[in-house]
This record gives C-alpha cells, sequence and structure tokens, in this order.
C-alpha cells in the first residue's frame, strides 16, 4: 500500500491513458449521435426516457457506419492491452526498485521488459480461450445429462458450479502468467518457457500465501464496486445535471480498479522476492 501511495502519478497515467482510449472509441459514435440530434427535437427528450422510433431510425440511417464500430472496438482493445502490457513491465521495474521509480525508470522498464511480457499475454489469452472452452463444454455435458430428467435443482446447482469453475481457471490462468512475467523481470530471464517452468515450481511451494493474497485484493476490488453499484442506485438520473456526479462517481471506480492493478502488481513482486529470496544460514 505504501509502495502505491509513493507511485501514485502512475496511477494518473493510467487514467490519463485510460480516458485516451475512451475518447478514441466514443469519439465516432459522439459525431454520429450530434449528426442525427444537434437539428432535432429528440435531444431534449432522449435525456429523460429513450425514443425508440428514433432508435430504429438513427440504426437504419448509419447502419454502414455502426457496422464498422465492432472492428475499431477490436483494433483500440488490441493496442490497449499492449499499452497496458508495456505499463505492466514499467510498474514491476519500479516496484522491484523502489528508488528507481522516476517516469524515465518506469519507460526504460517497460521498453526492456515489454516483449518478454507481451510473448506470456498471448500465451495466456490462449489459455483463457481454453479455460471458456472448457466452461462451454462443461454446460452442453450439463444439458445433455439433465435434458430428460426433471432435476431441476441438481441442474442449476451444477450449472453454478460450472461458473465457479470457470473462475477458478481464469484465478489460475491470471497467477501463472502474472508471476511469470514477474520472473521474468526479476531474474532478467529472456527465455519465456523457462520462465513459465520456474514460476509452476514457485506457485507449487507457495500456493497457500500467493492464492490468499490474490484472493483477498479481489474481495477488495469486488468491495468497491458493489459499493459503487449501490450508491449508484440512489441517484436520480434527472434532471439532467446529477449525470455529472454519475460520472464523476465512475471515474473514481475507474481510478480505484487502477489502483487495485497496481495492488496486484505491487503484492506479487513483494511476493516473489521475499518467498524466493535466498536462505542464509548464520552458521
Amino acid at each position: 500500500m505504501r509502495a502505491i501511495v509513493y507511485n501514485a502519478k502512475f496511477v494518473l497515467l493510467h487514467w490519463g491513458t485510460n480516458a485516451a482510449f475512451a475518447l478514441i472509441l466514443s469519439a465516432s459514435l459522439y459525431y454520429l449521435l450530434a449528426n442525427s440530434l444537434s437539428h432535432s427535437l429528440s435531444g431534449s427528450q432522449l435525456t429523460l426516457s429513450i425514443d425508440y422510433i428514433w432508435y430504429i431510425q438513427f440504426r437504419e440511417l448509419f447502419k454502414t457506419n455502426l457496422d464498422q464500430l465492432p472492428y475499431t472496438i477490436y483494433s483500440v482493445v488490441g493496442i490497449y492491452a499492449l499499452v497496458q502490457t508495456f505499463y505492466l513491465a514499467g510498474l514491476v521495474s519500479v516496484f522491484h526498485h523502489p528508488k528507481k521509480n522516476h517516469f524515465v525508470d518506469f519507460f526504460y522498464g517497460g521498453v526492456k521488459y515489454w516483449f518478454r511480457f507481451t510473448k506470456v499475454t498471448f500465451v495466456s489469452l490462449f489459455f483463457f480461450g481454453l479455460a471458456f472452452l472448457i466452461n462451454d463444454y462443461l454446460g452442453e455435458f450439463i444439458k445433455w445429462i439433465f435434458q430428460r430428467t426433471e432435476f431441476i435443482y441438481a441442474d442449476a446447482i451444477l450449472r453454478s458450479l460450472r461458473y465457479l469453475v470457470l473462475l477458478v481457471l481464469i484465478a489460475l490462468v491470471t497467477l501463472v502468467s502474472d508471476y511469470t512475467k514477474i520472473y521474468l523481470a526479476i531474474e532478467d530471464e529472456t527465455k519465456m518457457w523457462r520462465g513459465v517452468y520456474k514460476t509452476l515450481i514457485f506457485l507449487k511451494n507457495n500456493f497457500t500465501i500467493v492464492f490468499g493474497m490474490f484472493l483477498l485484493i479481489s474481495v477488495f476490488g469486488a468491495v468497491g464496486a458493489v459499493v459503487y453499484n449501490v450508491v449508484g442506485t440512489f441517484i436520480p438520473k434527472a434532471p439532467f445535471y446529477y449525470l455529472i456526479l454519475v460520472f464523476f462517481l465512475q471515474q473514481m471506480l475507474i481510478i480505484f480498479r487502477l489502483f487495485i492493478r497496481m495492488y496486484f502488481c505491487a503484492t506479487e513482486v513483494f511476493l516473489f522476492k521475499d518467498l524466493s529470496a535466498e536462505i542464509i544460514s548464520e552458521n
């Protein structure tokens, strides 16, 4: 926690980058909405309720433009993921060398470790996809088992457990991916698969404390999201100026999530360094 507060400037860097990508994604849609509503009375009505007739007309008038939006989103998300990998490399470098926490050191660490981290990211994407594929096959298997029965409660329980299994698989892939990146940076290793092997050994020997810390910080993040959703339900959606308050709360939630992301990184670096440190005997 102290390390994150001491390096709060990087939270602002992440937030600024996040806002820039959000602006890129929303600019084209904003232009279409402005083109549709700038000379229309529907704009004032849409602040209070949705007009479905206007919505259908809008979809038909700008069908070609809207059909291109998914490709824009995919492209921006891909670039954003690469930028976040670069930032993660910089954060690991800063947390590994606390006294070297200037922006120059941050970007130097990003340049040095980015390619290594990117390779791990692409491999982890494959295993994330595999986890979702396993989840889909489990769903089809459960459906096949109970399709000619009336065991409603058993069906519901098994389907719930299926999503629990998916969460566990995602957590495991995330742990292996994160600690592999940290191993590659701290040990200055360039061979990815050697890093994966060493990381699996490290996680096997220290799984309880590593997974416990990961789960604890995940709970912190979930609590923040729950608090935001609860508070958001009590904020009126009209008149229009209440949207400013909603926007402010949304930005606070984004900054909190970025803080949690840095918290993951900081604790993983500290745990890896502490648990893998060489024990020196007094004799």
